[in-house]
């Protein structure tokens, strides 16, 4: 199955110290869909929106079950795997995984936008993968 991909994840670093291995990716965007910054956190959230929003992010093809295990297991009960459609940059309308904030944890989403560009030059992605570095290792998924 493919996995949508739209935020600390979209790094291949990231993938591979989550997953263990790297799929063959696309850039694509999730319609009906906006993206904000999880409260007291660099990572973001997604959520069904009403109007027009549009979300950026990176679909990984063919992600086989162990990886999307792995997947399950290092976004944990704060999201909800859902498949939704994304429009890929190569022009295909591909059927998705995506890990979507469910309302019960909506509260948790600040009114803040995430963007790609804002997580690099803040340093977040270095503060991310610092934390996460070796997460397949640590929680026993090698």
């Amino acid at each position: 199955m493919h996995v949508f991909t739209y935020g600390t994840l979209m790094f291949p670093e990231v993938w591979r110290a989550v997953v263990g291995r790297q799929f063959e990716s696309v850039e694509g965007r999730a319609a009906g869909y906006a993206i904000f910054r999880v409260r007291d956190a660099v990572f973001p959230g997604i959520v069904a929106a009403a109007d027009e929003s549009t979300v950026s992010g990176v679909v990984y093809l063919d992600v086989d079950l162990p990886s999307l295990q792995r997947l399950d297991a290092f976004e944990d009960a704060f999201y909800e795997r859902r498949a939704i459609p994304v429009d890929c940059d190569d022009g295909r309308r591909l059927e998705a995984e995506a890990y979507v904030v469910p309302k019960a944890n909506r509260h948790v989403l600040t009114d803040e936008s995430w963007g790609r560009e804002r997580f690099v030059a803040s340093g977040g992605l270095r503060q991310f993968i610092n934390r996460f570095a070796g997460f397949g290792r640590v929680a026993g998924m090698d």
